[in-house]
Order: structure tokens, then C-alpha cells, then sequence
């Protein structure tokens, strides 16, 4: 009986001095700020690329906020919710698409937005199709990139609703990845959905003689830097001055690599939640519950 009272003892004070070393682990978090910040982006899947990509970044960041910038690999656009969810991400940067499917499920905060001059969907057919309008893609193939990709899925479906025509039924959708504009060029579609710069892109590399533009959406929200929940409203004012005053060296940085060419005209601004509210509304006309 003595050694029972004894080891409920020890373990009462080992739960004591955890509880109070967490708390103060808490405090110290709060008042003092974050040490290392855990860095992903939505787009870039597995640690090859996502070094690849931002490496110039990695380095840009932790000078403009003095701490340690980690990076942190998911598989898929999707995985960073579920990573942030679990505390395992500090600062996502993702598409307004993402957002919106992100927001809706945990209550992220966001800390800059990065504009995109001529940030649009577009829907293309070839050039000798017989698709002369929004109209004629019933019955017809569509390729897409990724569910939830803004301007290859989220923006395009809600260009189709807008002429009348149902994503889910009346034209078949095929979510191809990186391959969808190879399956394009090669026939295997009868339209393609991407963003406007991503048309010029084909546009240079196939010939403006073998595509034309269907239909053009009107610009799109921006992209843009989110941080977990698990951030003080503090820690993260802080860390959007920091990024606002370096905005500069950082858009830089995302440049070097060449990857990012979409962000040549960018800058950092204050996120605005409501221009997300028309993602949302066609997010709620798939059948695809966001708050």
C-alpha cells in the first residue's frame, strides 16, 4: 500500500511539473514569439521540389524574420489542411481556392495576400473545333488540373455555371494533373481549362494557329500566405509586418529559381476574406460543402 501511495504520488508530480512546464512553454510562445516557422506551399509536392522552389526563399524569410525557416513535405495541394490541422505547418502559401477549402475546415489566419496582374481562367478548344461557344461543351471533354486548383478547376466550373451548363452532368471533367495540356495537345479532350498565362505558354510552345480561347473569366482573388490557428494574433502581425517590410527581397527570392514567373508583377498586400466569397459560392454549386 505504501509503494502504491508513493507512485501516485511521483506520478502526480510529474503531471504537475509537465502541465506547468507546458503552460509556461505556452506563455513563453506567446509573449516571445516563435523560434522556427515550419514553411509549405500548396502546390509543391515532396521535399525535392519544395527545396527546388523556394530554397532562395527559405533563406529570404528567415533573414526578414530572423528565425529558422523549416520545410515541411506533403504529397498533395490537400495535405497541407490536415498538416496545419495537426500543428505540424506554421505558414502555408496556397491558391484561393485551397484557401477557401482550407478556411472552411480550420480557422487559419491570413497574413499577406500576393497579387497576380492577369490572374485568369481560361477555357480553350483547338483552333479548327467545332465548339464556337460556351454552349456547344455540352456532351463534350473537358481537361482540368487538380481539384480545388483555382484556375484549373474552381474558376473554369464556375465559368461552365454561368453559361448554363452543369459541371457534374453536363460535360465530363477530367482531372488529369500535371498531364492535363499534354492530354490536351494530343487530342485526348475536346477543351482544356487553365490560367490565361498558362494559355500563353501553350500558345508559345504550339502555335496560335492550333488553339483559340472559348471563354475568359474575370480576374481572380490572390494568392496568399496563410498561418495555423495554433498563432497568436500577435505572432502574426508581427510576422506580415516583417513580410510587408521585405516584401521587396522576398518576391525576389521566389523569382530565382524560375518557377514562379506568375509572381513577376506581384505584391504584398492585406487580406481581404470577402473577394473569396465567389469561390465559395461555386465551390456550394458543386455539392462541395465550404462554410
Amino acid at each position: 500500500m505504501k509503494v502504491n501511495k508513493l507512485l501516485v504520488l511521483v506520478l502526480g508530480l510529474v503531471f504537475i511539473h509537465a502541465a506547468c512546464g507546458s503552460n509556461n512553454e505556452t506563455e513563453a510562445n506567446e509573449g516571445e514569439g516563435i523560434e522556427t516557422i515550419r514553411f509549405v506551399d500548396t502546390g509543391a509536392e515532396g521535399m525535392e521540389e519544395l527545396s527546388r522552389e523556394f530554397g532562395p526563399f527559405k533563406d529570404a524569410l528567415a533573414e526578414a524574420t530572423g528565425k529558422e525557416i523549416e520545410f515541411f513535405s506533403i504529397s498533395n495541394r490537400t495535405a497541407a489542411t490536415t498538416a496545419m490541422e495537426f500543428g505540424q505547418v506554421d505558414l502555408v502559401l496556397t491558391g484561393p481556392g485551397e484557401y477557401v477549402t482550407m478556411k472552411s475546415a480550420i480557422d487559419v489566419k491570413g497574413v499577406v495576400g500576393i497579387t497576380r496582374p492577369g490572374y485568369r481562367s481560361v477555357i480553350a478548344v483547338p483552333a479548327d473545333s467545332d465548339i464556337q461557344s460556351m454552349e456547344d461543351l455540352k456532351g463534350k471533354t473537358i481537361a482540368m488540373k487538380d481539384v480545388g486548383s483555382t484556375s484549373g478547376h474552381v474558376a473554369p466550373a464556375g465559368m461552365l455555371i454561368d453559361a448554363g451548363i452543369d459541371p457534374n452532368n453536363d460535360v465530363e471533367t477530367l482531372m488529369l494533373g500535371e498531364t492535363f495540356v499534354e492530354a490536351f495537345k494530343a487530342g485526348e479532350t475536346d477543351a482544356v481549362a487553365f490560367s490565361l498565362s498558362r494559355y500563353n505558354e501553350l500558345v508559345e510552345e504550339w502555335g496560335e494557329d492550333n488553339v483559340r480561347v472559348l471563354a475568359e473569366s474575370e480576374d481572380l482573388p490572390n494568392d496568399l500566405f496563410v498561418a495555423s490557428e495554433d498563432l497568436s494574433e500577435e505572432q502574426v502581425e508581427e510576422l506580415r509586418q516583417q513580410m510587408m517590410d521585405n516584401q521587396g527581397k522576398l518576391l525576389e527570392s521566389m523569382l530565382v529559381t524560375g518557377e514562379h514567373d506568375h509572381y513577376t508583377e506581384s505584391e504584398f498586400v492585406t487580406v481581404d476574406d470577402k473577394q473569396y466569397d465567389d469561390l465559395r459560392k461555386i465551390y456550394e454549386e458543386l455539392g462541395i460543402e465550404v462554410e
